[in-house]
């Protein structure tokens, strides 16, 4: 039920037509609208099965003020076949004296809260002041387009193209704001048709061509209450910071079907659609003129499908918290929920540090070089499902109110998802120069409150804020895990690597954990609490992104390394915290440039476990606490390239002279290069340098361990300087270079291997076409057996550092009481390099 309460006078004004006007108007020549429109409607209210939400202070104006108008003129047209055609303008004619030239109308439509209800009207008046809201929004806009609506014998018929321009999408929460600025969107749909199946009960959309692009000029913060829709500052006329500009280019088509009935009570409505995309490109662009000035980071080239099934929407009256844990109980909100999601995407191209003439030409051109660290494929199955004996489902409740201390507006997401994947549909694909990795059979679950807020920089009640959007976690319960990797050779979306041999799963180094310390590890589960901070601006130029966060991770369970059978390396009893103030983050010519102004962590392990997670023997407890101020990182297309494995030389022939194997690994995959630099610790604030291993608690061995029992060694106060014990430009060096490539793998004894093949020690690994191998002494390998070598991924890492100091080594005892083994201990002049290469376990 739809429900209007209470409109306001409505400043729209139609001017009547004269009767000699109108004798001149025929079926051929049309019917031009001219409308001028300040209309606000305080209550625009849907109710479903007697609950309500309620969209208040509708107003459809110009975007100059609150007294503004839209003015739009609408041309009516039948033509000669019958069809019924719309030809739409906000732009008006301005008469100069001479000539009439088009002048832009920008629009708005804006909405202040959003707000649940139990009858019509509730929300009208000062009733539901100061109470939670999901916030504001509002939409600015010139449009120009045409829509002509024809039928046929089952169904309509609509063509529609419009292009909207001088736009901004705006989110508001308690005076301030996060938009998207200068934002363009061109669209056509031809031939779409809409007909009513009497035999589903559905309306069904289908678009067998949609295209559409969206530019956005700047992504911007205000935190000025003043402020309503405007990209500079009302009060000193400066232009409001930006996080960077917003590209994305989308081919597809599309069937929609529409339902009444929900999933919870009677009302309600359902869809499903299914999107089959020919083409998608999408990127983010930093201190960009959108031609040769300014780097951009994306994907291109996308294809795949997504299919979504029986999406519900309903509005709840209660929190499915509510008389179980009240400090979760939030009230009543909109549900979505869905019976599966399935996305298969794949990106040909992920390009990182490049122009947007690069990238434009690109498109033309595939042949074209550009800056790709390689194709990504994405394939997700969303469904209910069972995690670890727990039933899982998919819900998300859109609550009133996002963090409490924020203020009154904010978003509230109550969220459930599962993740499944019982024939492998879920997984990741990294295809680098036509090598394969599968991060496959992923499986996951996420149960817990995501709230979302505009805020500025301030203590508000106990808690601090920051300039951005805050994206909070409240009792968030997540895990993931998965099967392990399959690696091949691939000419295709990756697909082809689901024949592959499956591998034991292992940590990426340099990857996982890249930011918070929570990304592709085998296996990771636990509870997180805090949040993360989106601002604008970066360390280069004039935009970027500046993060400020605080991570709590709680009752963590993390392996490192896992084997099919479930043994492996794990972190159990883990508890992460992660602080960072100021991280800046930014777009170069070199790639993604990351600067920690400050950052803090401690991660502790109640048992570091060898074998099972839960019966393994355990190393005892393990913490680790860190403290940096100015590290850096930079994260960069293009892996090792040419290298030298085993020895020294520039080129093939003075690598083999030094006993080094040379090897190629093509111009893509990811190179991180790091420098880290340890302060002096701050104790008074929690902030320090140490490592500390525990063993001999009471209870050891068993579930009832008790920490701060044991014999702990310390190792305290880890510093880097560049060896003078005053300076600190130099640090902790790490280059990593990371690449799915060809791999060198010698038999390891002569005889008969796992498999039952036959080799002699020292002989190569050979891929036979039909997935078998063979061993081939090295002597006898042919071009033909170089181009069949098995396929691996390869890290070389190379780490250096000037000094690091351990202000003293520790023996404490549980009582409290310690002695020093050693002090100042220091490590100097350190240089490394590593190559590992790791392939299937034969």
């Amino acid at each position: 039920m739809l429900a209007l309460s209470l409109a306001v006078p409505a400043y729209a004004e139609m001017q009547a037509l004269e009767d000699d006007f109108l004798s001149g108007v025929s079926g051929q020549s049309g019917i031009t609208l001219n409308l001028e429109s300040n209309t606000t409607i305080q209550e625009f209210a849907y109710f479903d099965d007697g609950n309500g939400i309620a969209f208040e202070g509708l107003r459809i104006g110009g975007s100059g003020g609150s007294d503004d108008f839209l003015k739009m003129q609408i041309l009516v047209d039948i033509l000669e076949d019958g069809t019924l055609s719309l030809d739409y303008t906000t732009d008006s004619l301005e008469w100069d004296g001479s000539t009439f030239s088009p002048v832009g109308n920008q629009a708005r439509v804006e909405i202040q809260d959003i707000r649940f209800i139990e009858e019509a009207g509730d929300s009208v008046g000062s009733n539901l002041l100061g109470t939670p809201s999901l916030g504001g929004l509002y939409l600015d806009f010139e449009l120009d387009g045409l829509t002509e609506i024809s039928s046929n014998a089952t169904a309509y018929v609509i063509d529609t193209a419009f292009s909207l321009t001088n736009g901004r999408l705006g989110y508001r929460t308690n005076g301030n704001e996060f938009f998207l600025d200068g934002m363009s969107i061109d669209y056509i749909a031809p031939d779409a048709t809409l007909a009513y199946n009497p035999t589903s009960g559905k309306f069904e959309y289908v678009a067998s061509q949609v295209d559409l692009e969206l530019r956005a000029d700047a992504i911007r913060l205000s935190t000025n209450a003043n402020n309503n829709g405007v990209s500079n500052d009302v009060d000193s006329g400066v232009l409001l910071p930006s996080y960077g500009s917003l590209w994305s280019k989308l081919a597809l088509s599309q069937s929609i079907q529409l339902g009444a009935g929900g999933r919870d009570g009677v009302e309600g409505f359902n869809l499903d659609t299914q999107a089959t995309i020919s083409s998608w490109d999408l990127a983010w662009g930093d201190d960009t003129d959108w031609s040769d000035i300014g780097y951009w980071f994306g994907a291109l080239g996308g294809q795949g499908t997504i299919a979504l099934s029986n999406l519900t929407v309903d509005v709840l009256a209660s929190d499915r918290h509510a008389g179980l844990e009240s400090t979760r109980d939030y009230g009543g909100g909109l549900q979505l929920g869905f019976d599966s999601l399935q996305a298969a995407l794949f990106f040909d191209a992920v390009v990182l540090g490049e122009t947007k003439s690069n990238i434009d030409a690109y498109k033309v051109d595939s042949a074209l070089p550009i800056k790709s660290l390689g194709s990504l494929g994405v394939n997700l199955l969303l469904a209910d499902g069972v995690y670890d004996s727990v039933a899982r489902t998919n819900a998300v409740v859109l609550q009133a109110g996002g963090n409490v201390d924020a203020g009154y507006q904010g978003l509230r997401l109550d969220t459930q998802f599962s993740l499944i994947s019982p024939n492998n549909e879920s997984n990741l694909v990294y295809v680098d120069n036509g090598f394969g990795l599968m991060y496959s059979g992923l499986e996951a679950y996420v149960d817990g409150d995501i709230t979302l807020d505009v805020t500025a920089d301030g203590l508000l009640g106990s808690t601090q804020f920051y300039d951005g959007l805050r994206i909070g976690f409240e009792d968030l319960d997540f895990a993931y895990r998965t099967e392990g990797f399959r690696l091949g050779r691939v000419s295709d979306d990756g697909t082809s690597l689901k024949s592959q041999d499956l591998s034991t799963s292992y940590s990426i180094p340099g990857v996982s954990g890249a930011l918070f310390g929570l990304g592709l590890y085998p296996e990771l589960s636990g509870r997180l609490n805090g949040h993360i901070t989106l601002g604008p601006g970066g360390r280069f130029g004039d935009e970027g992104i500046t993060i400020n966060a605080d991570i709590e991770l709680r009752d963590g369970l993390m392996a490192t390394y896992k084997e099919s059978d479930g043994s492996g390396f794990w972190l159990a009893g883990l508890d992460m915290d992660k602080h960072l103030r100021d991280m800046l983050l930014d777009v170069t010519e070199e790639g993604l440039r990351i600067y920690e102004t400050e950052s803090w962590s401690r991660l502790d392990v109640t048992d570091f476990r060898l074998g099972d997670r839960a019966t393994g023997a355990s190393f005892g407890r393990m913490v680790l606490e860190t403290y940096e101020q100015g590290s850096e990182r930079t994260i960069s297309a293009g892996g090792a390239g040419a290298v030298c494995v085993g020895g020294q030389g520039s080129d093939s022939a003075s690598c083999q002279s030094d006993g080094g194997r040379w090897s190629d690994r093509g111009d893509q995959g990811l190179t991180i290069a790091s420098a880290r630099f340890f302060k002096d610790s701050v104790e008074a604030e929690g902030k320090r340098n140490r490592f500390t291993w525990e063993t001999g608690r009471s209870g050891e061995g068993t579930a009832g361990v008790v920490n701060d029992t044991g014999i702990k060694l310390v190792f305290d106060n880890f510093t880097t300087n560049d060896g003078d014990g005053v300076t600190d430009s130099f640090g902790l060096r790490t280059d990593q270079n990371i690449d799915v490539a060809s791999a060198y793998v010698r038999k390891k004894s002569d005889g008969a291997d796992s498999n039952g093949v036959v080799g002699n020690k020292g002989d190569v690994k050979v891929m036979n076409p039909d997935g078998t191998y063979r061993y081939v002494a090295p002597a006898d390998l042919t071009p033909e057996d170089w181009d069949s070598l098995p396929v691996g991924l390869a890290l070389r890492t190379r780490t250096q550092l000037k000094e690091l100091d351990f202000g003293s080594v520790d023996l404490v005892h549980s009582s409290g009481q310690s002695a020093t083994l050693l002090h100042g201990l220091k490590l100097q002049n350190v240089d490394i390099t590593s190559d590992i290469t790791m392939t299937p376990l034969d």
